[in-house]
This record gives C-alpha cells, sequence and structure tokens, in this order.
C-alpha cells in the first residue's frame, strides 16, 4: 500500500556471536520497572520507556488486534470484534464495507479496556502507537542477529544514549498454525489502519527487512508495551507561527502525511457512508432545517452559535488530549504566514505547507463526499474549520485547493464529507 514507508532495509548480519545480551550495553542502572516489568529509557525525544520483553499470558505472546489474552486459534470466526466472518466488524470500524450491518463507529485508537499491555500489566503501559515506533526506528539502528540454532533477533541501539533493545522472531498465529517462527515476527500499533478497517497497523521484521505494513486484526501477533512519554510532540507540528499554534502531521485517520484519512460532515465526529441533509446530525432532514449553529430564523432554530462546540469538534471527540479543528482566523495564519508549494508524493497531488522556522505539513488533495460519491479525488482539496461561513449558516469555512491555487472555499455545504487537520496549543 503506497501510505506505507519502508523505514529501513535490514540486510543479513552473519553473526559470531549467539547472544545478543553479550554487546548489549544496557546495565543494571539503565533497566527500572514499572508495575514489576522492566523498560528501558533510549533517551528517545518523546520520553517515551521502552519494556525490555514482549507482554505475555500464561507463557504465549501472541494477541489478535483489541484482544487482552491468548487463544489456541486465530481467525474471523474466533475474533471478538468481528460476527463470524470478514466484514462483520463490531467495533473500530470506519467504513459501512467492513461493519456488520453498515456498523461504523469511528474509534481510530484501541480504548484501555482492549489494550492487552495496560490489561494485563497495568499501571501506564499500553500498545504502542504507530508514531511510537516509527519514533523508536528513526533513534536507532538495528541490527539482525543469527544464533547457532538458525532463529533471528533483531536488536535496536538507540543513537541516543546507546541502550539497546531486542525483539525475538517469534513468529505469528494463523489459525492454529504457527507461522515464521524463529524466522521473523510481527507486533501491533494500537492505530487502526483506516484505508481498510480489518487491518490494523504495525511493525514486520525479518531477516530481509523492517517494515511498517498492515496486520490482520483476527491473526495472532506480537505486543511490546511503552510507557507513553509526549505523545504531542510525535503527532504535531511547529510551524513557528505567531500564534504558538502546531498543526497535526496528518489528517485524522491517516499514518501517513499524503494519505486522505476520514471525511466528516461539519460538526459531526464520525465518519459515515452517505453525506447529506437527510442524515445530517443538525438539522431535522433539510438544509433550511438546521437544529444548532443557525444565524438565520428562516433556516432553522436560530441559536447564533458561530463556532463548534467541543462535544460537536471532530478532533477534540476523535483525538482527545488538546486536539481540536482549527479555527478560521488559524487556518488564515497558515495561508498567509507560511510558504505553499505544489507537488506530488507518490502519484497523490499534495501542497506543502513551511512556515517560518523552515517546518512543514503537506496536506493532500483527497476530494470530497457529497450523497454515496467521493468527488474530486487527486484533483481537489477541502478542509474544515471550527467555524461557521458568515455569509449563510448552510455552510461551514474551510481551505479549498487545487493543483494551482489555494484560498478560502465558497459554498462548504456543513452536510458533505471533508477532511480535517487539527490542530494543538
Amino acid at each position: 500500500m503506497n501510505t506505507w514507508i519502508k523505514l529501513l532495509s535490514v540486510a543479513f548480519i552473519a553473526c559470531w556471536f549467539t547472544s545478543c545480551d553479550d554487546d548489549n550495553p544496557v546495565t543494571g542502572e539503565d533497566i527500572q520497572e514499572e508495575e514489576g516489568y522492566a523498560y528501558v529509557d533510549l533517551g528517545l525525544p518523546s520520553g517515551t520507556l521502552w519494556a525490555t520483553e514482549d507482554v505475555s499470558v500464561d507463557g504465549s505472546t501472541f494477541f489478535a488486534w483489541g484482544e487482552t489474552k491468548p487463544k489456541s486459534s486465530y481467525t474471523s470466526v474466533t475474533y471478538a470484534y468481528a460476527e463470524g466472518s470478514d466484514k462483520t466488524l463490531t467495533k473500530y470500524c470506519t467504513a459501512d464495507t467492513c461493519g456488520a450491518d453498515g456498523f461504523i463507529d469511528g474509534l481510530l485508537f484501541l480504548q484501555p479496556e482492549d489494550d492487552a499491555a495496560h490489561v494485563n500489566w497495568g499501571g501506564e503501559w499500553c500498545v504502542p502507537i504507530w508514531e511510537e515506533w516509527q519514533e523508536l526506528y528513526d533513534n536507532c539502528t538495528w541490527e539482525t542477529v543469527q544464533a547457532d540454532d538458525g532463529t533471528f533477533t533483531f536488536v535496536a541501539t538507540s543513537k541516543l544514549n546507546g541502550n539497546q533493545i531486542t525483539f525475538p522472531a517469534t513468529g505469528a498465529m494463523q489459525g492454529e498454525k504457527m507461522l515464521y517462527a524463529g524466522n521473523g515476527s510481527y507486533y501491533w500499533a494500537s492505530t487502526l489502519l483506516t484505508s481498510n478497517c480489518m487491518y490494523a497497523a504495525g511493525l514486520s521484521l525479518s531477516p530481509q527487512s523492517i517494515n511498517l505494513k498492515e496486520g490482520k486484526r483476527p491473526m495472532g501477533h506480537c505486543i511490546r508495551a511503552v510507557i507513553p512519554g509526549d505523545r504531542v510532540s510525535l503527532q504535531a507540528i511547529d510551524l513557528g507561527l505567531p500564534s504558538g499554534i502546531k498543526w497535526a502531521a496528518t489528517n485524522i485517520g491517516a499514518i501517513s502525511s499524503d494519505a486522505a484519512g476520514l471525511l466528516y460532515a461539519w460538526g459531526e465526529s464520525v465518519p459515515k457512508p452517505r453525506y447529506d441533509f437527510t442524515n445530517y446530525t443538525h438539522c431535522e432532514g433539510s438544509p433550511k432545517t438546521l437544529t444548532k449553529y443557525c444565524t438565520d430564523s428562516e433556516l432553522g432554530n436560530q441559536d447564533n452559535l458561530t463556532r463548534l462546540e467541543e462535544a460537536d469538534d471532530a478532533a477534540a471527540q476523535v483525538l482527545g488530549n488538546g486536539w481540536r479543528m482549527p479555527t478560521a482566523e488559524e487556518m488564515d495564519e497558515l495561508m498567509t504566514q507560511c510558504t505553499w508549494t505544489v507537488g506530488e508524493i507518490d502519484g497523490q497531488k499534495v501542497w506543502t505547507v513551511t512556515g517560518p522556522n523552515g517546518n512543514s505539513i503537506t496536506l493532500p488533495l483527497v476530494g470530497t463526499m457529497w450523497e454515496e460519491t467521493l468527488e474530486f479525488d487527486n484533483m481537489r482539496g477541502f478542509y474544515w474549520t471550527s467555524d461557521l461561513d458568515e455569509e449563510s449558516c448552510q455552510f461551514g469555512q474551510g481551505l479549498f485547493l487545487n493543483p494551482q491555487s489555494f484560498s478560502w472555499g465558497n459554498g462548504f455545504q456543513r452536510a458533505s464529507g471533508r477532511s480535517i487537520r487539527p490542530v494543538h496549543e
């Protein structure tokens, strides 16, 4: 999938020692414990602390994504969040094509009760988000080590303080069958893959390569727990703007800067298969029956609210932790204080927005949804702000992009599905 980034190709390394522990610079002073489980500080910028071993229950290290206990068989039939087959998801679903009877809940990250690291180890332990895996790889060097019995271990050495952690080639479980034992392993992230929510993000390790790639949720894979540091710093880009506002590196629901992510109606926080006023949350079936955010009595219940409240802000509801949708003023600052350059990433048209301090974000042109049709994919981009249009409360203010220009968008129907790029103070 073109949204996945190959972080590191690891050549096969013939090893003259049988245990990575022989050369591991981690000392007893470097290893600490939380709730009785050891972690090592790798000096990562976010402050994330990584466990020194995999989460294990009753001797097994295999978990389906979102399940907290191992089991004997890993299939869609035995998966906790499906009704016996693929495309019958009952939780963590962003598309009706994957959900049971069209079910969608829009959940993007494992909730605490479904986080195997948190449930089994307690304390602050949790499954890493995708950005924490990426940070680990950006700040470590990697070796593939082969023991005398032919099995492999993957060793990560921090570039920042020299400490190490190791990942065994435990294999994976599909049905009742063990795959790749001694030769490779796969580790879950807590992040859902929204381009196909039957899959979740993860990390694949083999003697040939290390890749961030999709993993089918019912399969049994490993979990390496973390104690999170500053997760906002991993996801927010400081562009050096006068307001101090930081912009998210990706759209809501995307795990790479050029990916579409999810589309939302203005004032809604759950994606859906159809976008129009017949199913819009803040009206009674037509654009002239608005029930909230209405400044004209002829268009509905006039309340004179012009900016989304937190309960209706998709970024605040989906991401939490201080994230929210940008205001019109903040979008204007982005437009006027930054340098904008159009280009492509793997065929996806994007605008790169570079701030006064040289840092940048990328805004892909991923179209809009009206009724059941995705329109203008890879031709135009539409990004919501949290403010109503000043001319008519049927519309929301937003950013309009095409390959030739960027500008304020006119006539952004509130009920249409459009992109959201969150901000953080």
